[in-house]
């Protein structure tokens, strides 16, 4: 199961963060201070996914847990394309956890981070 493709291709097709973030979102990749000229979209996977929920000696679910940052130099756009970030995720079964809310004076870039954890459950107990 390739959550991480997931999570991308759900952001990728939401109306208004394709608008706001249209190929500025990406994982494992930070970009560089000076090229944030526009919302960045940060998707980072925290722990692999973990086998959960047993049931007749086989495991049934993922858990899973993602940071998902958005880098801007605007506070509100970085609030609210979290905001939009945050209901695609629940779609897809994860709730936000814990998180960052910073400034860094010196670039003038904001950064909230939110940490996301979900279960799925796996897509080939079929063809066990």
């Amino acid at each position: 199961m390739d959550v991480l493709g997931m999570i991308y291709n759900a952001l990728i097709t939401d109306t208004y963060i394709k608008e706001k973030a249209s190929g500025r979102i990406k994982y494992y990749e930070f970009p560089g201070t000076g090229d944030v000229t526009a919302p960045y979209i940060i998707i980072d996977p925290l722990d692999v996914p973990l086998p959960k929920d047993f049931a007749d000696d086989t495991w049934l679910t993922y858990d899973c847990l993602f940071q998902i940052e958005v880098w801007s130099k605007n506070r509100m756009a970085t609030n609210e394309l979290s905001g939009y970030i945050r209901n695609v995720l629940w779609k897809l079964g994860f709730h936000q956890g814990t998180g960052v809310d910073e400034w860094d004076k010196d670039t003038g870039i904001f950064r909230d981070a939110r940490r996301y954890r979900g279960k799925l459950y796996r897509d080939d107990l079929g063809t066990l």
